[in-house]
């Protein structure tokens, strides 16, 4: 990579550590409060779920693309909450303001904000910022270098992703396997489940963190898009982990996502998942 590639990256990687500071102004105080949700689906025909949005959402997005176009006014920008902005530039962000609205209505505070940076549609920068719990978890992937590191109440270490070699001795989580899942999504997820060492759900975004951090082994999920995905690669794959889809591959079109702290393990659960059946 050339200088000004590094100069660049190491700018949007400032850049997206101080629009999450700003976003923590806005979204922790909504924490806080008596938060109200609207349904994002009511109007959709034969949507059944209830996909959750609140103000908060929405002004914490505006928050991190009015940072991103006052400084980088030519990058493309894609989010949850707003239309796409399409340029002709080779970096792209990526924001999922509130990822885990379900927890964060629910009081519950393991939600957070998700920060992409993509070159090439390749994400370099990865940001879990989790404002409740005052961690925030930073990957940056710079050609051959690749490295994570956590901020807990101010205090800053490198992540580091533990061994795990055997499917019986893994920590496995799944935020919501019955609401993810297609019934055979379930089934290939379930034979993996049972063969773990144990299972936490509900975690978002956090369990992700985890990994990187050694203290899980694997996350499986589907029904991801795009802003629940990106941000996750550096942070995991910085610290030593591995993310892909289900057959090994890094389109995520399907929104099915398998992630190891050890590389070498994830090639141990494509013959479980590849036979889902959807």
């Amino acid at each position: 990579m050339t200088n000004t590639f590094d100069t660049a990256l190491q700018d949007r990687l400032a850049l997206a550590c101080k629009i999450a500071d700003k976003a923590r102004t806005i979204s922790l105080p909504a924490f806080h409060t008596d938060i109200v949700s609207e349904n994002k689906n009511a109007d959709k025909a034969g949507a059944l779920e209830f996909d959750p949005v609140t103000k908060a959402d929405i002004a914490t997005e505006k928050s991190l693309r009015d940072g991103i176009e006052k400084t980088f006014p030519n990058d493309n920008i894609e989010g949850e909450e707003f239309p796409p902005k399409h340029t002709k530039s080779n970096w792209s962000w990526c924001l999922d303001p509130i990822d885990g609205t379900r927890a964060f209505v629910a009081g519950v505070p393991v939600w957070s904000t998700l920060i992409a940076v993509s070159y090439k549609d390749r994400p370099l920068i990865g940001i879990i910022d989790l404002p409740a719990l005052d961690e925030r978890y930073i990957g940056c992937l710079d050609g051959s270098k690749q490295q994570a590191w956590k901020i807990v109440k101010g205090n800053t270490s490198p992540l580091r992703t533990a061994p795990c070699h055997d499917l019986n001795d893994v920590i496995l989580g799944c935020t919501e396997p019955m609401a993810m899942f297609s019934q055979g999504q379930k089934a290939a997820y379930e034979m993996i489940r049972r063969t773990a060492r144990f299972t936490r759900l509900g975690l978002d975004a956090y369990g992700y963190a985890l990994v990187a951090s050694g203290k899980m082994d694997m996350i499986i999920e589907a029904s991801m898009k795009p802003y629940d995905i990106l941000a996750l690669i550096p942070v995991v794959e910085g610290a030593g982990g591995k993310i892909t889809n289900w057959h090994g591959g890094t389109n995520f079109e399907s929104g099915a996502v398998v992630c190891t702290g050890d590389p070498d393990l994830i090639t141990k659960t494509y013959p479980y998942l590849k036979r889902a059946m959807n």
